[in-house]
């Protein structure tokens, strides 16, 4: 069963104004995930947005923590019902995608939200929601370090050499993100995206 929000809002979060769906890009092994677990549990009343996904959990995992796991049918039935902003389906055949109708509650009622998403899914949601977005892209301070840093989380040459090739692609986009961080200092990094979100959810 496939809950009607994929975020439990608490009434006391909510904004006299439209709610803020705040985007984190950036290429993979940059550490997206490891800034939004450190930030998250200091930024009152800003939720993170789990993506729905049909892969099984895995061990520590719960349900809408990191993900809303559902099934192949519901997945391909919201599809045919376009309740997802985006969605994609990965070399594994796991679906993957972004719940529409939440991020409408969301910006309709006054709630902050925040996500991970690619650069081409970052596009999608800005030509739904232009006025209500706003974008951060985190940085390696190089290729070179982006590559150590795959190196030591993979074992796989192609699957890096994959994800390299995609990070310069995903490089070439971040002039049009609204804000733009260098991810050399993990502590420095935590603390210049927790003070842009503060600055973004202030207003």
């Amino acid at each position: 069963m496939v809950p009607e929000l994929l975020i439990d809002f608490h009434r006391a979060d909510r904004k006299n104004r439209n709610g803020y769906f705040i985007i984190l890009s950036g290429p993979s092994g940059v550490g997206k995930n490891t800034l939004l677990s450190r930030i998250l549990k200091d930024l009152s009343g800003v939720y993170y947005m789990p993506s729905a996904t049909t892969r099984p959990m895995r061990p520590g995992e719960s349900q809408l923590n990191p993900y809303a796991f559902i099934s192949t049918a519901e997945f391909e039935a919201m599809i045919e019902q376009g309740q997802f902003l985006e969605w994609k389906k990965i070399h594994t055949n796991a679906y993957y995608g972004t719940h529409l109708p939440t991020i409408q509650y969301a910006i309709d009622n006054g709630y902050d939200i925040i996500t991970d998403m690619d650069v081409l899914g970052c596009a999608d949601a800005m030509e739904v929601f232009p006025e209500h977005i706003r974008t951060i892209f985190i940085s390696p301070p190089s290729m070179a370090e982006l590559s150590n840093r795959l190196y030591g989380r993979d074992t796989d040459p192609a699957n890096i050499e994959q994800r390299l090739s995609r990070a310069e692609l995903e490089l070439n986009c971040r002039d049009s993100y609204d804000y733009l961080i260098v991810n050399d200092d993990l502590d420095l990094c935590a603390k210049e995206l927790t003070q842009i979100i503060r600055s973004i959810t202030a207003n």
